[in-house]
């Protein structure tokens, strides 16, 4: 008799676990009565950088075309700024230079480094 008791419990048990399975499990994503779609995925451009490359470029002191400083008469350039461009003429009369930047021409003042004048090409 407890053989047979033991038996229905257990069946009843397992046929209850049974109904509580999700029907719709294998349309793989497809629900009744609901609009669910795919995400949909962004196709990137090959050429493009990532965030993270884009971040470590930056660190690194490069600037993306367009976003170079922008330079105006009466700033003082960066010492660093000066370093990095190709003397172009010396005028040890007046103490001024010219000096090339990318591809810009800056007239200044040697020692003060202040900015005369500037001449884009």
């Amino acid at each position: 008799m407890k053989a047979a008791i033991y038996i229905t419990l257990i069946t009843l048990a397992l046929s209850s676990v049974g109904a509580q399975a999700n029907p719709n499990k294998d349309n793989h994503g497809q629900h009744q009565g609901k609009k669910v779609g795919h995400k949909k995925h962004k196709h990137h451009d090959h050429n493009s950088l990532s965030k993270k490359e884009k971040k470590q470029l930056l660190r690194a002191g490069w600037t993306p075309p367009g976003l170079t400083k922008r330079y105006h008469r009466g700033d003082y350039l960066d010492r660093n700024v000066y370093k990095q461009g190709r003397v172009i003429e010396r005028s040890r009369d007046n103490g001024t230079v010219s000096i090339k930047i990318d591809s810009t021409v800056i007239h200044m003042v040697h020692d003060t480094r202040e900015i005369l004048s500037i001449l884009t090409r």
